[in-house]
């Protein structure tokens, strides 16, 4: 019996031993976890801080970027000079593309839901292009799947929305509401006073951030008669008509001309947002990327200019950023 106990004790103390060890890795494992979150929320708490004290916010969009690997080139590029893109993404992208769609996330891209745009999606879904008009039950089913395809390729649920050829109706807002989008960036506000700003809508249920637009006068006789409204829907709109006619210069100046007014009107820490939104015909096309470098570098020349995501600037509306209309 006593020249057993020695051999109890010498497993008691073992089995100690290894229970002790047991919980200093669970300890430091969950320290390590605790200091990656911690460095993880600080760094976002910067960021948003940071752009609270902008006087104009640019963010650059891409809808529809095809897969292509030259959008996520184009991403690294922009990474590096510390600019975040923000993708509009339709679901049969996210289904055939996973893998760039996982690797536009990684790059900081903000994926957000594109419902069905693009000629590929009357195979996929039935239903190309646009999406207003259709019973509200249609439209469930069109961004619900688009919600699941993006969240099994990036691991993350989009809370923002671009509808299709931009067109949106009350029963599209209510499907938002209903998966939990509470971010939409589909409209194109004009009116003097509403350009430049984020706007709660749908009662405060939906944060409206526009795609930005610029004015240029018509005259008559040397005298401004009538304002004409231009969009930094750049690429459809200034941009690609001047790339056609053999003056993508020209394209470059309109951009250009367009973010003036959105930095003339904003104030530090009362910043105006500058959305800008380009197509994969200009986006995956490396020819034509020295448009939207110059442009960056051009704004990144601006003492408050920030570059952000839809997400960010979300994050600053929902935490009572006040921003500057004109």
């Amino acid at each position: 019996m006593s020249h057993l106990l020695p051999e109890n004790n010498g497993r008691v103390l073992v089995s100690e031993r290894f229970f002790v060890l047991i919980l200093t890795v669970v300890a430091l494992a969950a320290m390590v976890g605790s200091i990656h979150f911690k460095h993880i929320h600080h760094r976002k708490c910067n960021r948003i801080s940071r752009l609270s004290h902008a006087r104009c916010i640019v963010v650059v969009t891409e809808d529809l970027c095809g897969g292509s690997k030259y959008s996520v080139r184009l991403a690294e590029i922009l990474k590096r000079k510390g600019v975040p893109m923000t993708f509009a993404v339709p679901a049969w992208e996210a289904y055939v593309y996973p893998d760039r769609m996982k690797e536009l996330h990684e790059l900081g891209g903000d994926i957000i839901n594109h419902a069905n745009d693009g000629g590929a999606s009357y195979a996929f879904l039935g239903h190309p292009g646009k999406i207003a008009g259709l019973p509200k039950e249609e439209q469930r089913k069109i961004i619900h799947t688009a919600q699941e395809w993006i969240s099994k390729a990036t691991g993350v649920r989009p809370d923002a929305f671009r509808a299709p050829g931009l067109a949106i109706d009350e029963n599209t807002y209510r499907v938002l509401v209903e998966e939990g989008i509470w971010v939409d960036s589909s409209k194109i506000y004009t009116k003097p006073g509403t350009r430049g700003a984020p706007k709660w809508i749908e009662g405060g249920k939906i944060l409206e951030i526009p795609i930005a637009c610029y004015t240029e006068w018509e005259y008559q006789n040397r005298q401004p008669v009538r304002p004409k409204f231009l969009c930094s829907f750049a690429d459809d709109l200034f941009v690609r008509p001047k790339i056609a006619t053999g003056h993508p210069e020209e394209a470059l100046e309109n951009l250009k001309r367009g973010f003036d007014q959105y930095y003339r009107h904003g104030r530090p820490g009362r910043p105006t947002v500058f959305v800008v939104l380009f197509h994969e015909n200009i986006t995956a096309n490396p020819k034509h990327w020295w448009i939207i470098l110059e442009f960056v570098d051009y704004a990144r020349s601006h003492p408050g200019v920030a570059f952000a995501t839809i997400d960010d600037v979300a994050e600053l509306a929902r935490h009572g950023q006040r921003f500057t209309s004109f």
